[in-house]
């Protein structure tokens, strides 16, 4: 019996913590309007509270992005 391991994202890090360990989710967060400039040094939460983004939805999409769930 396998088991698979399964990949998750913490969406308490900065954006680019996240991209550094997961550079696939770079694209996921440029669709969602997230640059790794301004708003990189900023814990996902707090960008997506300031932009009144789903951030259910986003980090749904970024856990996809890199194979989780």
């Amino acid at each position: 019996m396998s088991t698979a391991a399964i990949t998750t994202i913490d969406c308490s890090q900065t954006v680019n913590e996240i991209v550094s360990r997961h550079p696939e989710t770079l694209a996921v967060f440029t669709a969602w309007g997230i640059d790794t400039c301004c708003g990189g040094g900023h814990p996902v939460e707090a960008v997506v509270q300031r932009h009144q983004l789903d951030g259910e939805a986003l980090c749904n999409a970024l856990a996809q992005a890199i194979g989780g769930r």
